[in-house]
């Protein structure tokens, strides 16, 4: 029997890969096997390359000459500084509400505090209506997606603190929010070594 290769071999490549990056598949810091993943798809190593390429141009995966594909394994550092980057990204959210707080809070409302600060976070950009901060914090998300899974296992309950924000917006009190935001934001980055994944 023979196979049936897709239309477009390259978006069939690149959506599993995605998927598989998404999943949590990839292991950071080592080598992606082009072949293997080529095999598991049922396509042939080219379009699985060149997802991989455009993956690497996006920054979700890592290209190194000579050596083929990574997994990025972020340092400390760079954690750091995407934790800084999401930070503001729900700061410039916090201002982007012209039509008044009715938005912000509906949408604040709608997070269950058991699903931890990320879906808040994502609730004040999405209420933003701003496309290019929302594909910009995707983006992030995705880059920090390992990171997050890793913080959620070995943090606290944050319900508490997702529920202190929730009020914050409910009361109008978007000081207050910032306040916390703010608390929430050096707690994380006082704990980024526990989130550095061990050398490959």
């Amino acid at each position: 029997m023979q196979t049936v290769q897709p239309r477009d071999p390259y978006g069939t490549a690149l959506g599993a890969m995605k998927r598989f990056a998404e999943a949590g598949r990839f292991v950071p810091g080592e080598p992606i096997v082009v072949t293997e993943l080529a095999a598991e798809v049922g396509l042939s190593a080219t379009p699985v390359r060149e997802a991989l390429a455009c993956l690497a141009g996006q920054g979700l995966i890592e290209r190194r000459r000579g050596r083929g594909y990574f997994y990025p394994a972020l340092t400390a550092a760079e954690i750091i500084d995407l934790f800084e980057l999401q930070h503001a990204y729900v700061h410039a959210a916090l201002t982007l509400h012209p039509r008044g707080l009715a938005l912000l809070r509906k949408a604040v409302l709608a997070v269950d505090p058991h699903e931890g600060p990320q879906a808040l976070f994502e609730a004040i950009i999405a209420q933003s209506s701003n496309a290019a901060l929302g594909a910009a914090h995707q983006r992030l998300r995705n880059r920090l997606r390992p990171v997050l899974a890793a913080e959620r296992a070995l943090a606290d309950d944050e319900t508490t603190t997702v529920k202190t924000m929730v009020d914050a917006v409910v009361a109008g009190r978007i000081d207050r929010l910032l306040e916390h935001l703010d608390a929430f934001h050096d707690r994380r980055c006082s704990c980024t070594l526990g989130l550095v994944a061990p050398p490959a």
